[in-house]
């Protein structure tokens, strides 16, 4: 298991960077030099790695290498229900978008995202406008929940746990490896967005035993089945 870890001018600069360095370090101790092992670089010229760092270092591995761009998850098909959603929440362009809406590109990872009532030509995903207490990060490995980590507003707001296996349950096409954001609005826990597991803070999330794994296995399940 080797990783290409991104530095930017000499240094790593994200927190799952740093965690996944613990982790290596943790399971080369447990192990007896175990063969997880590393490069860093500012740059992608390492073929045959796993790389780890911003939406773009990752997007330019995958264009390089496998000639592949992920694209935004969003909020999949499978949880675009009511009960899930919270609001009403549907796919369409932007002459879809009827009133004050949050609009998320549908084509490209941070590309256009925002609170409007127009945007420029192409693919969203477009929602109703909702108040939102409380943001968790879930953090999802082989259909289980391992992690959950608040990363915005008021953290003694939490979100229902049944609530968030539901999501997991229903999401059958989901990725090996993927985190879900939720919130809490009105007392009701709501799915935010999915995202792959690459180049996504953790926001404390620690779980060394498997964070290698969760990299590993969605990077390969994603280029062997594209």
């Amino acid at each position: 298991m080797k990783f290409l870890i991104q530095t930017i001018n000499g240094e790593v600069k994200h927190d799952f960077s740093f965690t996944l360095l613990e982790s290596i370090s943790y399971h080369n101790w447990l192990n007896n030099n175990y063969d997880m092992k590393y490069n860093l670089s500012e740059h992608i010229d390492y073929e045959g790695y796993i790389p780890i760092g911003s939406v773009e270092f990752v997007i330019s591995y995958l264009q390089k290498y496998y000639n592949l761009t992920p694209k935004p998850k969003n909020i999949p098909e499978e949880l675009l229900d009511n009960r899930f959603t919270g609001r009403k929440v549907i796919n369409g362009t932007n002459k879809d978008i009827t009133g004050l809406s949050f609009v998320k590109s549908n084509d490209k990872i941070k590309s256009f995202t925002n609170i409007c009532d127009e945007a420029p030509e192409g693919n969203y995903q477009i929602s109703e406008l909702i108040d939102i207490e409380s943001e968790y990060r879930c953090f999802v490995y082989n259909g289980e929940l391992v992690g959950l980590k608040c990363y915005s507003g008021d953290f003694t707001i939490f979100p229902d746990i049944t609530s968030i296996k539901e999501m997991i349950k229903h999401y059958i096409t989901a990725p090996i490896a993927y985190t879900l954001d939720v919130g809490v609005s009105n007392g009701k826990t709501v799915i935010i967005e999915v995202h792959d597991f690459f180049s996504c803070g953790f926001y404390g999330f620690s779980e060394h035993k498997i964070i290698p794994f969760m990299f590993s296995r969605w990077f390969n399940e994603y280029v062997n089945h594209k």
